[in-house]
């Protein structure tokens, strides 16, 4: 799912590989996670399902135990 505004590079966080959620959680619109991209692991971002960004990635989100916790407690796991 893309904005109409962007290039091709937005998505939301539920269909992006660097959306990491607890173990078994559900992918959805209101799951809490934590954005493990690479270049912003250091700002330990919470986000749900239906946030999204231009540093987008198809995948499936990762699983990492803390994710959901504020902040973040998780290690990422990609």
């Amino acid at each position: 799912m893309t904005h109409s505004s962007d290039n091709g590079d937005w998505g939301i966080c539920m269909e992006c590989k660097w959306w990491q959620v607890e173990p078994g959680a559900s992918i959805d619109k209101e799951t809490l996670g934590f954005c493990i991209d690479e270049d912003l692991q250091s700002y330990r971002l919470s986000i749900t399902g239906n946030g999204g960004c231009n540093r987008f990635v198809q995948g499936a989100p990762a699983q990492g135990s803390g994710s959901s916790r504020q902040p973040p407690e998780a290690t990422p796991s990609r």
